[in-house]
């Protein structure tokens, strides 16, 4: 896929958006960080690409349902070829409708990026030997109900599906029955359900326990009726497949959200179909649900050529280790979070069939907040403690054991969200509900997208962390280089070759995982004669892995070169660069 700059239209209201943002870029106004409907979305990739044209590139991968188009921006100085063949990073953001933080990060790196070009000395390095792309959201038409009414949170796209096997597509979804404009939950007061109210905190609800005797008293539901009669709730609604579920590795048949194969959407093939087309991508950072950077996944010795791998290899969990320390000291975090893992995720396909080191972030959750947040409020949070201790004493609890804590994780963050984001957490509302008749019916609860991103107001400092971990990460590739070159004049025109290859970067010119699945070409030293004078070697060399940190490997030749002043020779890495050089015999000892 050949990738340019996309061609501006020329009328004047169009000019003067583009000139604005132009003008608060280059004179350095630095632009907050925010969420992004798709039309904002695509005036920014644009006035990126039209401010350094020769630096960003901005094109698309596929077309969603909503004819919306998926961008990819690449970054690099250089022409094409060079692109091509130096170590890159891909970002992609936005696989999971719901995931809104992860394009506002990949777009704030891109314009930081884009303005340090000029000024800091490694970031200019940065850009003239790595490419960097970025796709900032999969899924546009899933992200665009953050923008419109009723909001609707789903990470899904807009894909029909008989989500019930009734025979009809998204008949039954949800509605917006107290006319707020949000999509939010439903609690009705009925013998048949199966949570209870939460003993400390009557705003939250628990899962009866049947083994300890309790019996059910509200049903839990999404805020609608039902609209096919089958007495299910909002089974049926519009949609869809998780794009983050529809990648081939550890895939789930017949899962509700997987799609009906692997990569059958336009977009998750837009995306496998990019993977392939530019193979010196040697890193992946993906925002999405999954995570493996707050806690340091489990790894396994490689089990042989007939079972496939389920962990991360051991030879390369050190990485993985080395990736997640880097990324919590740059958030914030003083020790390591449960991460989450999903079936059929881009991030798993990209290590386990692909071979790179893939990166997955969940870049905010209220988990984290809470965490991030728990030494400031460490004082305040054990006087509250201490008031519903007490609160529950009162009820008649006999001690601090009686308190029910089945929901102290939902508690907490309830609590952050009343100090940091009050207007997350919707109050309970009573309405007359059409399908419950004279039974309670209440709608509230947490809004749509509360519980995956962050408060606006919170974004900038977020989005910075995570702009500076990800330029870390670009600075851990490969870098294949010469160490040294030793020739020696045996006589007759025969001589002794000796080249050190070394590797400068950080990681291996491949990971043990992309040896075992073959998807890493080894690495190769090419000199520039034909076969009849070679001695010892041959014209082609293969190599073996070379680690990071100044890792080496050395090859040796005897030729014959009669008349030859110098040797042309090439070294191709697939995921640490190209390097080109001259042998001088010339000057051989």
């Amino acid at each position: 896929m050949s990738l340019k700059v996309i061609q501006l239209r020329t009328k004047p209201y169009w000019f003067s958006l583009v000139t604005i943002s132009l003008l608060a870029i280059q004179v350095g106004v630095a632009r907050p960080a925010t969420y992004y409907d798709y039309k904002s979305l695509r005036k920014r990739l644009v006035s990126l690409a039209r401010q350094e044209p020769n630096l960003v590139r901005v094109d698309s991968i596929a077309r969603s349902i909503d004819k919306r188009k998926v961008w990819v921006v690449e970054v690099g100085k250089g022409t094409e070829g060079d692109r091509k063949t130096r170590p890159a990073v891909l970002v992609a953001a936005g696989i999971e409708g719901n995931d809104l933080i992860g394009c506002s990060i990949a777009v704030s790196w891109l314009e930081r990026l884009i303005k340090q070009y000029q000024t800091d000395a490694q970031i200019t390095e940065l850009l003239e030997t790595t490419t960097i792309y970025v796709i900032p959201r999969l899924n546009p038409d899933a992200a665009e109900h953050f923008f419109t009414r009723p909001k609707l949170e789903t990470s899904l796209n807009n894909k029909p599906v008989d989500d019930d096997h009734d025979g009809l597509v998204d008949e039954d979804g949800p509605e917006d029955l107290n006319g707020d404009g949000l999509i939010t939950w439903m609690r009705v007061e009925d013998k048949d359900g199966n949570y209870l109210l939460d003993p400390v905190d009557k705003r939250l609800l628990l899962k009866a326990d049947h083994l300890k005797g309790e019996v059910g008293a509200w049903r839990y539901l999404t805020e609608g009726i039902d609209n096919d009669h089958d007495e299910v709730w909002n089974e049926d609604g519009r949609g869809g497949v998780n794009f983050n579920r529809n990648f081939p590795y550890n895939y789930k048949f017949f899962a509700p959200d997987a799609g009906i194969h692997q990569v059958s959407e336009a977009q998750t093939r837009g995306l496998a179909e990019f993977i392939i087309e530019h193979p010196n991508i040697g890193i992946v950072i993906t925002y999405g649900a999954a995570d493996n950077l707050l806690k340091t996944p489990a790894g396994a010795p490689a089990p042989g050529r007939r079972k496939p791998m389920t962990e991360i290899d051991k030879e390369d969990l050190g990485y993985y280790r080395v990736m997640g320390e880097l990324y919590r000291e740059a958030i914030g975090l003083s020790k390591e979070l449960e991460g989450t893992s999903e079936p059929g995720t881009f991030s798993d396909w990209m290590y386990f069939h692909r071979g790179r080191l893939s990166l997955a972030s969940r870049p905010w959750s209220p988990a984290i907040a809470v965490e991030l947040s728990k030494s400031a409020e460490k004082d305040e949070n054990a006087k509250q403690e201490k008031a519903e201790d007490n609160e529950a004493n009162n009820e008649g609890a006999d001690s601090k054991k009686d308190k029910d804590k089945r929901n102290e994780k939902e508690r907490r963050e309830l609590k952050w969200f009343d100090k940091h984001a009050p207007e997350a957490f919707i109050q309970w509302q009573p309405i007359d509900h059409p399908d419950f008749p004279g039974q309670r019916v209440e709608v509230g609860g947490y809004a749509p997208f509360s519980l995956t991103n962050p408060p606006v107001g919170m974004l900038e400092e977020i989005v910075g962390k995570h702009t500076d971990f990800l330029t870390t990460v670009a600075q851990r590739l490969g870098r294949i280089g010469i160490r040294k070159i030793k020739t020696q004049h045996l006589g007759q025109a025969i001589y002794d070759i000796e080249i050190q290859v070394e590797n400068t970067g950080f990681l291996p010119t491949s990971l043990a995982q992309g040896q075992t699945t073959r998807e890493i070409y080894p690495t190769r030293l090419v000199l520039e004669l034909d076969d009849e004078f070679f001695l010892s070697g041959a014209r082609i060399t293969t190599l073996p892995t070379i680690s990071g940190s100044g890792g080496m490997v050395e090859t040796r030749y005897i030729i014959y070169a009669p008349g030859r002043k110098k040797i042309d020779f090439t070294i191709v890495s697939m995921l640490a660069g190209q390097v080109e050089g001259t042998i001088d015999l010339v000057k051989s000892k």
